[in-house]
């Protein structure tokens, strides 16, 4: 099912933002071009800079329109960094910047076997990056891929940074497109190694996000966990609380 046009409207702006083309202190197109662009009602545009006003990436002056705010804490997911690195060619933004923990062989625990369909022990290649803006660590990821991938793709498994990312690497390599991706949330206390990760002091809060990206054949292509410091939003739904 398709997203609602202000969805669809406020995904296009908050993905030019995140990825940098849209910078702090740029003002948006303004509501009549919105409308015209996206042929919809200016309801509609105004719903959609709504959402944006919400998660605190934009605001509005008057006389200027809406401009985008000093740039907000986020945590991309691996859907939106897919999407960077297919328009940009490089899964990062300006700023920002991984450094890859290890990349490595290993059997697959039972919860990485059941996202890519595979047997538990089966060889998985197993990357573990932290992502960096500026000094400052915003994200540290866990990303798993087949033996048969891995085959495929031999760079995932040295320690040196895929810069046009992971799945878009592995797109380029197998021919095989990401076709749908499918995410889970959820918000708990940092493990040890993730407050040395992220340098946090404990107790902390972390988001983490668990990601699968299934090919046109609905066969998985790569399973990912990403863990990021509490307050850098991911998303934001709307929906109806009434029949």
């Amino acid at each position: 099912m398709a997203l609602p046009k202000y969805d669809q409207i406020a995904g296009d702006i908050r993905g030019r933002i995140v990825r940098g083309e849209l910078k702090t202190g740029d003002t948006l197109p303004s509501e009549r071009e919105l409308t015209e662009r996206w042929s919809v009602a200016r309801a509609t545009v105004v719903r959609a800079l709504d959402v944006l006003r919400q998660e605190g990436l934009i605001e509005t002056r008057q006389g200027t329109g809406s401009i985008v705010r000093e740039r907000a804490p986020l945590a991309r997911t691996a859907g939106e960094r897919y999407r960077t690195a297919v328009q940009t060619g490089q899964v990062y933004t300006a700023g920002e910047y991984a450094e890859i923990v290890g990349a490595e062989m290993l059997p697959a625990p039972e919860e990485v076997a059941t996202a890519l369909g595979i047997a538990v022990g089966d060889q998985v290649t197993r990357r573990h990056r932290v992502t960096f803006e500026g000094e400052v660590p915003t994200a540290t990821s866990w990303s798993w891929f087949t033996a048969e991938v891995a085959g495929a793709a031999p760079r995932l498994l040295q320690r040196e940074r895929v810069r046009e990312g992971t799945t878009r690497y592995v797109e380029m390599e197998t021919g095989r497109r990401p076709h749908t991706g499918r995410d889970w949330w959820t918000a708990r206390l940092a493990t040890e190694e993730e407050l040395e990760l992220l340098r946090l002091e404990g107790p902390a809060a972390v988001s983490e996000a668990r990601h699968v990206a299934y090919d046109a054949e609905g066969r998985p292509l790569a399973y990912e966990v990403g863990i990021s410091p509490g307050g850098r939003w991911t998303r934001t739904d709307e929906y109806a609380m009434n029949d």
